[in-house]
């Protein structure tokens, strides 16, 4: 059987034969060559995409799955005595109010924060100036104590006020956009201010980057460095990311064997204070064993305010030392309490 195409009216009046109107209907082989080429590197670029999210993914998920790990390790290895802990909350108060009534700078910068400090053997293998979200079970940060936040967002800045104008976020005092920061606290006065005028700082992820050019080495030196969270969808869902945010400390894995962050106050209840103290020192100190998990590392946890000493509440003497120890006779010994006690 044979097919003829049928001719239009067109194709009738130009008197077109078979052979041209076969030209006239052939599609360009460069462009044609250009077209697939397109679709092919558009369809790897997107394949790129997929393997970077799915390896981002799993990652995230190795991740996850060795700090679960390393939980278990603290938990079984690591124990904090609540007794011991309420103790030190109860003279970390007892300072603070005598200091408070003692105190005669008014123009002093309060803090009423009790730090957690963690001590280490050596030195981590990985480090980060990215801080580490700590939930709390009993907030340090909230209407109660006045805090006041400030988020960096995208430009234009407007696009998110306009989101949360009708939505009552707690404690965030200002929504500034990059362009904006860049421009008005370019100074190392006008970054000071900024510094002191608000309890916490978040970012929006898609900047978090670009922060260290804005604020500067102040920031981190002061540990107020702008915490990325997820800036998307409608004001609810931006309410319900502040707030979490707000639930929450911050820990800075450094370079260094200390690690200092806040944990409570001192104006809260002593078993919430406890509470907080405790449930967070194991989620922290994994974040601290992830390579090792060795909690053998963990050579001491201490409390203290900002101008107090440190209380010890958790201590990890090495076997080494211990036999060491035994070796000597009692004259020694004596004479090294001695010492101990002078220092």
């Amino acid at each position: 059987f044979f097919f003829f195409k049928q001719k239009t009216a067109y194709e009738i009046a130009q008197r077109l034969v078979g052979s041209e109107m076969c030209i006239r209907d052939r599609v360009s082989t460069q462009s044609t060559w250009d077209n697939i080429r397109r679709e092919m590197q558009e369809e790897g670029k997107m394949l790129e995409v997929e393997k970077t999210a799915g390896s981002k993914k799993e990652k995230e998920q190795e991740r996850l799955k060795q700090y679960k790990k390393a939980c278990k390790v603290v938990k079984s290895s690591i124990k904090i005595s609540a007794r011991q802990v309420k103790k030190a909350v109860v003279a970390l108060k007892q300072q603070s109010k005598v200091k408070k009534e003692t105190q005669k700078n008014l123009l002093a910068e309060e803090d009423d924060f009790i730090y957690i400090t963690i001590t280490l053997s050596s030195v981590p293998t990985k480090f980060s100036p990215r801080p580490i979200q700590l939930p709390l079970r009993h907030p340090i940060y909230g209407p109660e104590f006045s805090t006041h936040a400030c988020l960096i967002v995208t430009d234009p800045q407007r696009a998110v006020k306009n989101l949360v104008q009708d939505v009552d976020i707690p404690c965030l005092a200002k929504i500034i956009g990059y362009e904006k920061l860049m421009k008005n606290f370019r100074e190392y006065k006008d970054k000071r201010s900024l510094l002191y005028e608000f309890d916490l700082f978040f970012c929006d992820k898609k900047v978090y980057k670009m922060m260290p050019k804005v604020t500067g080495s102040f920031f981190y030196r002061k540990k107020k460095i702008p915490f990325p969270v997820e800036i998307s969808g409608d004001g609810a869902d931006i309410q319900q990311t502040i707030s979490k945010a707000l639930k929450s400390t911050y820990m800075i894995l450094g370079n260094g064997p200390h690690y200092t962050f806040k944990v409570a106050r001192c104006s809260m209840k002593e078993n919430d204070s406890v509470n907080n103290i405790v449930k967070t020192i194991y989620k922290a100190v994994p974040y601290l064993l992830t390579d090792s998990l060795k909690p053998s590392i963990v050579q001491n946890i201490s409390v203290k305010t900002q101008n107090s000493l440190d209380l010890p509440i958790y201590n990890f003497i090495p076997k080494s030392e211990i036999e060491a120890y035994l070796k000597l006779s009692k004259k020694e010994r004596k004479s090294t309490k001695e010492q101990q006690h002078l220092q």
